[in-house]
């Protein structure tokens, strides 16, 4: 069974409310000041049911230019618009208003309902007629149905009826399968209960019991309790009006445009990249800098305007750019929006949200107006192509799922066919893969092999960078586990060598050069002398010493004892063979026998004995010592 969303629009007093009153035999006007106004302030709802049993929930929205934010915030979901048009006064500004922002918006399905036909004559409802077609020419509603009704009298009203039905066969159905999403139309506090929020399922179920998250101050929520027209249900599908009771959250800690949805599922951002339009009876123009007041969804907010390729957008005309938004919202690509003016407040354009967390722009940006393009495409993976291909880095799927409005089977494939294409390269961390367009991939490892081949050259004793610091050097912003990964794949195709924590090119090896060969030779020299065991303080007085006993540490050639004694490595393994020997004929050994038989000082001896103690081969007891 499918789910819609029906919704009025029109002029003040051109009788959306009443005729929805008619149809459904419920009064929307809720407020006290509606009831004595005889106008809609802010947003009305209701519900119609439909030939197979089903009911579609209906929207009225005020008509009055000074409420155009609640009717801006009434129009997100709906399915099929009632446009009305009053017979005593045909068409008037809000008429071509809400007219223009059902058009921005992407509406494609509606019925123009000509109101209070016992108000006029035959003749009279023919000309309105006529304005009707030549006012909607060039529109989504240029060949919709007009219907002629009274609500007073009822005449038309079942014909009309009749007809909603007819439409709503032809209007296709939201998918259930996507991410759960619902703009926040409405919040209130019930006695007993809590808070409650409404607003129109977009996109997936919302279900009892549900772990959700409000956007963008993305908070986790508990749904204790759904309602769909008035009804207790256990889930809310896409294409339903719900009211959601949510768990352990007060009314001041939410509001209207927020959105609750699916866990993760939604970017955070206070820019967009998006295709802007500027429309073509406006006497305004945006320029760059250009302060707006933006209406995406159920939100508002406030923006300046960067435009990609020229200084000023005129009416009739659309270009690409970027909204800088003074709050973060969440959105989503393909996602419509209204543009007003700063001040006097008018409706001027709108358009479509190309990326939702973008980087930042530069104005009159050729590249990012092309990049913006290539990403305002009817083909999906066309446009999932330029959004990995727009991140130098690699891109994660968590990241993919939040920019675009599809479901996760219908992203898995087209990164799979992707890949399997070799057009991008995936890496997995755990449960998350990691995705990086194959040409940037490239790039990435020429900076990384470059960075290995300098620290390679300059550092020519050390067995390479290390991973730490060459993710600085490059200024990856990885993680150490997804870094690992890529290090890995540039081995399998025999691009680097690792060593431990090191990592260098495959034919790196460390090679003295002759002013450190002198050096090396000094202190092979020191070792020599004496009982062949030095002061660690002795070689790094050298030129280049400690880089010389770096590098005879690493190649196993000395041990530093007590981070004092520098011995020769072969030397140490013939002394713990002698104390081993003579521990196993005597039992036990002192400092003094441990003097005697390596040959060398007491304070040299003491040493010696501390370092096989944290060996674990020999172990403490008052003077002497004993074997583990």
């Amino acid at each position: 069974m499918s789910n819609f969303i029906i919704g009025t629009a029109g002029h003040i007093d051109h009788g959306k409310t009443s005729l929805i009153k008619a149809l459904t035999g419920f009064e929307t006007d809720r407020l006290k000041e509606e009831k004595e106004r005889g106008i809609s302030i802010d947003l009305g709802f209701s519900y119609f049911e439909l030939a197979d049993g089903s009911k579609a929930g209906i929207i009225d929205v005020p008509g009055h230019e000074r409420f155009l934010n609640n009717m801006l915030a009434g129009v997100v979901g709906m399915d099929l618009i009632l446009f009305v048009v009053a017979a005593d006064e045909g068409v008037m500004p809000q008429t071509v208003e809400h007219l223009n922002i059902l058009n921005l918006i992407g509406v494609k399905n509606g019925i123009i309902v000509i109101t209070k036909s016992d108000m006029v004559d035959d003749d009279m409802l023919e000309l309105v007629a006529d304005d009707i077609r030549e006012s909607f020419k060039d529109t989504f509603l240029e060949n919709a149905k007009i219907a002629i009704v009274s609500s007073k009298t009822g005449a038309g009203i079942e014909d009309l009826k009749d007809e909603i039905r007819q439409a709503m066969d032809n209007v296709p159905p939201r998918s259930v399968n996507k991410p759960a999403r619902l703009p926040i139309d409405r919040v209130f506090t019930l006695k007993g209960i809590g808070t409650v929020i409404t607003g129109t399922v977009i996109e997936g179920i919302i279900r009892l019991n549900d772990e959700v998250s409000l956007f963008p101050q993305n908070t986790i929520q508990r749904v204790r309790n759904i309602q769909v027209h008035n009804q207790n249900e256990n889930t809310a599908f896409a294409g339903q009006r719900a009211a959601i009771n949510l768990a352990s959250t007060a009314r001041h800690e939410i509001k209207r445009g927020e959105i609750l949805a699916e866990k993760d599922s939604l970017h955070i951002s206070n820019m967009l990249d998006v295709e802007l339009i500027l429309l073509a009876d406006t006497t305004r123009t945006i320029r760059n800098g250009s302060r707006v007041h933006l209406f995406v969804g159920t939100a508002e907010a406030i923006g300046t305007v960067v435009l990609f390729d020229r200084k000023e957008l005129t009416p009739g005309n659309k270009c690409f750019g970027q909204l800088r938004i003074d709050q973060h919202l969440s959105t989503k690509h393909g996602d419509k929006f209204i543009v007003r003016f700063y001040s006097p407040l008018e409706t001027i354009g709108g358009g479509t949200i190309i990326d939702p967390n973008p980087s930042k722009k530069k104005p009159l940006n050729p590249s990012a107006n092309e990049l913006c393009q290539k990403k305002h495409q009817s083909d999906f993976v066309s446009v999932i192509i330029a959004f990995v291909e727009e991140h130098d880095n690699f891109i994660s799927m968590s990241s993919i799922r939040k920019t675009f409005s599809l479901n996760s089977d219908d992203i898995d494939d087209i990164m799979r066919v992707l890949v399997d294409m070799d057009l991008v390269i995936e890496l997995t961390d755990n449960d998350q893969s990691y995705y990086i367009h194959k040409d940037n991939y490239h790039r990435l490892c020429e900076s990384l092999l470059e960075e290995i081949k300098q620290y390679n050259k300059k550092y020519n004793l050390k067995p390479g960078i290390n991973k730490e610091t060459l993710m600085k050097n490059i200024r990856i912003d990885f993680n150490l586990i997804l870094f690992n990964k890529l290090l890995l794949k540039m081995k399998e195709e025999g691009l680097i060598k690792l060593s431990n924590e090191f990592i260098s090119k495959p034919d790196f090896s460390m090679r003295l050069n002759e002013e450190q060969e002198l050096v090396f030779n000094k202190i092979n020299t020191l070792l020599e002398q004496e009982d062949r065991i030095i002061k660690k303080e002795t070689i790094l007085e050298l030129d280049k010493g400690g880089l010389i006993l770096d590098y005879l540490i690493f190649n196993k050639k000395i041990e530093i004892i007590n981070n004092e004694l520098v011995i020769n490595i072969t030397l140490l393994n013939d002394i713990k063979d002698v104390i081993i020997r003579y521990l196993n004929e005597h039992q036990k050994i002192t400092v003094s026998d441990a003097r005697d038989l390596i040959g060398t000082s007491r304070k040299k001896a003491i040493l010696i004995l501390e370092y096989l103690d944290m060996k674990r081969i020999t172990q403490r007891n008052e003077d002497f010592r004993t074997l583990l």
